[in-house]
């Protein structure tokens, strides 16, 4: 039975990355735009994982958090905060709210899958696979952290935020970065996505000839 996931982020290129990531069978995604949609869909998809980001429309990251945990029914979610670089966390509202995590993006996604499993597998208890064995390796195997600051490091062009135009430029180029960043994540997963499918293909194609 596949572990469902709610993910709520204004970003298609994030949904998108996020889908890919999460894939079947070992996953059922079901993505929203907005806290509202995402808040209304927790009762019917009762979901093993909630990924959300602070910044939402109607109903922030914060709100949303709050009232899953205030519920006894999903004391056991998984819950993942998602800011965006230039973004601080309001003190007021994150105080109090017990995140599992908390990940800036830009992300790695495979990163973050792996991440979000073990803390469903820790809360809940471990699913019966053959790959959990070898995840758990490694992740006690000396790899390095899920985020640190060689995944996305900062543009070095930037100007110094010494000026108002200066930091409005900064901001662009931060964002740009984060874009950027998130599309090459997305044309990796394309590519192994494609060259699986190129394998098991060549694979069919060769038994039918012995």
């Amino acid at each position: 039975m596949p572990y469902k996931l709610i993910v709520a982020d204004g970003s298609p290129l994030v949904h998108k990355v996020v889908q890919m990531a999460f894939a079947p069978p070992d996953f059922e995604v079901h993505a929203y735009e907005d806290g509202l949609e995402a808040l209304q869909a927790l009762g019917q998809v009762n979901p093993d994982a909630v990924v959300l980001a602070a910044s939402l429309p109607r109903r922030d990251g914060y709100e949303v958090g709050r009232f899953l945990r205030s519920r006894e029914d999903f004391k056991k979610t998984a819950l993942i905060l998602l800011r965006n670089g230039l973004e601080p966390l309001d003190q007021d509202k994150i105080r109090g709210l017990e995140c599992d995590e908390i990940v800036s993006k830009p992300f790695d996604s495979e990163k973050l899958a792996l991440t979000v499993r073990e803390i469903i597998d820790r809360k809940k208890g471990p699913i019966s696979c053959p790959e959990e064995a070898l995840l758990d390796e490694a992740s006690g195997s000396g790899v390095r952290p899920l985020f640190d600051d060689t995944d996305f490091a900062p543009p070095e062009s930037l100007p110094a935020p010494d000026s108002e135009d200066g930091l409005e430029d900064r901001v662009r180029g931060i964002l740009r970065g984060e874009i950027l960043a998130m599309e090459r994540e997305l044309e990796k997963r394309l590519k192994a996505a494609l060259r699986a499918e190129l394998i098991d293909t060549a694979g069919a194609s060769g038994k039918k000839t012995v």
